[in-house]
């Protein structure tokens, strides 16, 4: 296997390392050994100029007495170990060789030669003094040349390591370039294209070190970020879908909720529903049978199905269907109630494929739906039994306009009636008859007035923009209909008033001014509508007529019991006064439903 590219950096790095210290230390010992050559040389050319000196002494006969000194001086200097401590071991070498000539030539020569000088000639001692100078150069020279041999090998030495050194380099380069940057290059190419979210990416390097540990590793972790970029697109994408199924579900409830609000059973409203869950769950066909409570037989079939009637059905038999006791007619129908609030309205069938029940969300769906259209058909019904409520109202407040007007003064004719009779059979005076058929004349002039005015009472209509509209178009009525200035001034625009209550209000109101406008002999008259800061709603009718006068009570004048019962009506009281300046006030005050039925608040507003 091959080593590490740590190990082969720390080994290329220990070479380099080795080899420069092998340099330095083969440099230091090199330059060690020849540190003493220079004083070698020099020491063995002071032997010429000592021998010289030495002829110069035994020449002169006043220096005898220095001729010893001499001797010993040049004795000491070839003796001397700056030169015999640079001198080879092997007797063989030129170098010592040539020391022991100049030694042996000095000592058995020159030197007994200077210690005898009559016996000599001159000229002899120095032609020996001169054959003793050329052996101490030939030494010196050989002394000089060791020097050098040290050098050059210095020279070689260093040159050796440096090539050797260059060698590791360049060695050490090759296997960069060759070995580690090749697969360098192509996992920082894998590595940058998983940056950029692209795993599909491979390493071919697979050697031991530590390269191809890093790329089996990223090839492993890039397997490893596909499995799971993978199973996140899928669990995307499931995500996603199950929010669109959501949306779809939601989407069909709020359109489901909105088509069937009071929508009455057998609406096509209905089949767009059911078409629209066969659709968001894609199951179906879908059934919708609707049934009375404990009947065995469906008064009404809507089927997403054209011919609205399912593979299963029984009909007229619809007890399999209907009873949740039973099974299903068939096992491939997924069944739910339609009901609320333990009332039963019949059943929704939905039909799924075989071996394949409806999921969960399905079968919640479904659910919801069908109590969407059980809370509708229980709308629709209390919608109708509301109608037929305010129509039983609606007559009972019809009956008692008639009893309390109508039927009154009819009564008061009858009564005239069976006087004038009896004072015909009588035969009584013309002026006697005359008073009745006077009192009858009356009586008939105000039913017939009373009977107009409850028809206009019963063909009056509340119009779309509200109370504020109707009032308006009161006034401008009664200002047409005679010669009086009314001014309405309307300060409920914060406080709602049910239907019932603006229906009431605008009665009272009408009356009032119905009474100015025949009995008051008024030129201006004043509408007030406005609120106190507790809530309460206050409605005046002023007029500056001749006032009430004693005809509070006489029966057919300014309709105080008419007035006094719808006041009653709206839970309040109703006022009829003369105020100190003169002329009639008719005064409601009365708490809205709506202030009745919350805690109280102060409201803004002002206090009539």
């Amino acid at each position: 296997m091959p080593r590490s590219l740590t190990f082969r950096a720390g080994l290329a790095m220990a070479g380099i390392v080795l080899l420069a210290l092998t340099s330095m230390l083969g440099s230091i010992v090199i330059a060690e050994t020849a540190s003493g050559d220079a004083a070698a040389i020099n020491q063995a050319g002071a032997l010429r100029m000592q021998a010289y000196r030495l002829l110069a002494t035994r020449a002169r006969p006043d220096s005898a007495e220095r001729l010893p000194d001499r001797l010993a001086e040049l004795d000491r200097s070839l003796a001397s170990p700056v030169i015999t401590e640079r001198l080879p071991d092997d007797p063989q070498h030129p170098l010592t060789r040539q020391y022991q000539a100049v030694a042996e030539q000095w000592r058995e020569q020159l030197r007994p030669l200077m210690q005898t000088p009559a016996a000599t000639a001159p000229a002899d001692v120095a032609a020996r003094v001169g054959d003793f100078v050329d052996q101490v150069d030939r030494l010196v020279g050989q002394l000089q040349r060791e020097a050098e041999s040290r050098i050059q090998l210095l020279r070689l030495f260093q040159g050796v390591i440096l090539f050797l050194t260059l060698g590791l380099v360049f060695l050490a380069m090759y296997k960069l370039a060759a070995g580690v940057m090749p697969p360098l290059r192509d996992l920082l190419q894998v590595v940058e294209r998983a940056r950029h979210g692209d795993f599909s990416g491979r390493t071919r390097y697979t050697a031991g070190d530590e390269l191809g540990l890093l790329s089996r590793t990223i090839n492993q972790m890039n397997e490893n970020l596909s499995q799971m970029y993978g199973r996140l697109e899928e669990r995307v994408a499931a995500k996603t879908a199950e929010l669109q199924r959501s949306n779809e579900s939601l989407g069909l409830l709020y359109q489901a909720a909105r088509r069937l609000n009071g929508a009455p059973p057998g609406d096509a409203r209905y089949r767009h529903v059911l078409a629209q869950l066969a659709a968001v769950t894609g199951l179906g066909p879908i059934t919708l049978c609707l049934a009375q409570a404990d009947a065995e037989q469906a008064y009404l079939r809507l089927s997403t199905r054209a011919e609205d009637c399912p593979d299963f059905c029984r009909a007229p038999d619809c007890v399999p269907c209907l009873d949740d006791h039973d099974d299903t007619p068939s096992p491939w129908v997924y069944r739910v109630a339609v009901s609320e609030a333990d009332r039963h309205y019949g059943v929704l069938l939905i039909q799924h494929p075989p071996h394949s029940p409806p999921e969960p969300w399905q079968r919640d769906l479904a659910d919801t739906i069908a109590g969407l259209i059980a809370t509708s058909i229980s709308l629709a019904q209390g919608y109708a039994e509301q109608r037929r409520l305010a129509l039983m109202d609606e007559r009972a407040v019809i009956a008692r306009e008639l009893h309390d007007s109508l039927a009154q003064s009819l009564s008061y004719l009858k009564i005239q009636v069976a006087r004038l009779q009896a004072l015909v059979r009588a035969q009584a005076p013309a002026a006697d008859t005359e008073a009745v058929l006077d009192e009858l004349r009356e009586g008939l002039n105000a039913a017939y007035r009373q009977l107009r005015e409850l028809l206009s009472t019963f063909r009056l209509k509340m119009s779309g923009p509200g109370l504020e509209a109707a009032l308006e178009e009161t006034v401008r009525e009664f200002t047409r209909r005679g010669e009086l200035s009314i001014r309405l001034d309307y300060r409920l625009d914060h406080c709602p008033l049910s239907p019932n209550e603006q229906m009431h209000v605008l009665q009272i109101v009408r009356e009032a001014l119905s009474n100015v406008l025949h009995h008051a002999r008024a030129s201006r008259c004043e509408v007030h509508l406005a609120t106190d800061t507790h809530g309460q709603v206050t409605v005046s009718v002023d007029d500056d007529g001749i006032g009430l006068g004693e005809r509070t009570d006489q029966p057919g004048h300014y309709g105080t019991t008419i007035m006094r019962e719808r006041a009653a009506g709206l839970n309040g009281r109703l006022e009829v006064f003369e105020p100190a300046p003169g002329g009639t006030t008719v005064r409601l005050h009365f708490t809205p439903q709506m202030r009745r039925d919350t805690p109280a608040t102060t409201l803004p507003g002002d206090a009539e």
